[in-house]
């Protein structure tokens, strides 16, 4: 469950703003001071005087707005990684809509799964199959993942 962390108001938002100026502002030297005061060790000599700024700055904002609910930690997290793809996060109600072999194909998300011709599944993979005949990847059938590829007549995608 993700905890909301309400704001702590200790500050009104234009002291905020002139504080994080004053960090950006600093000097690497400072910058390095600061770290040592508030974090409690020497800042890592691979950092940038940018990045000193950036770290501490966001310190301050999650010190006096709260820090970032898990969910949103874990995409962030999953930006960084080589070659990641982001989640895209579908919302109860939406309609998926892909045409194959002359018919339209409109499946609605729902908090169960996913809805297509009166039948709930679990998954977008199982109603590519039933609609193609063939092994597909659900999400880069209906668009949502990857450039999708036309299919050959014999319902494959070509290689």
């Amino acid at each position: 469950m993700a905890r909301k962390l309400k704001a702590r108001a200790s500050m009104t938002p234009a002291d905020l703003q002139h504080k994080l100026d004053r960090i950006a502002a600093m000097p690497i030297d400072s910058l390095r001071a600061v770290w040592r005061e508030r974090r409690g060790g020497e800042a890592p000599t691979a950092l940038s005087k940018d990045l000193l700024a950036r770290t501490l700055a966001y310190d301050l904002q999650k010190a006096e707005l709260g820090d970032v609910d898990t969910p949103t930690r874990r995409l962030l997290g999953s930006l960084g990684k080589t070659g990641a793809i982001p989640t895209r996060w579908l919302k109860v109600g939406s309609i998926i809509v892909r045409e194959h072999a002359g018919t339209v194909h409109e499946v609605m998300v729902t908090a169960d799964g996913f809805c297509w011709r009166g039948e709930t599944f679990t998954s977008l993979s199982t109603i590519a199959l039933r609609i193609t005949g063939t092994t597909w990847n659900g999400a880069r059938f209906f668009g949502l993942r990857g450039e999708a590829k036309a299919a050959t007549p014999a319902g494959r995608s070509p290689r």
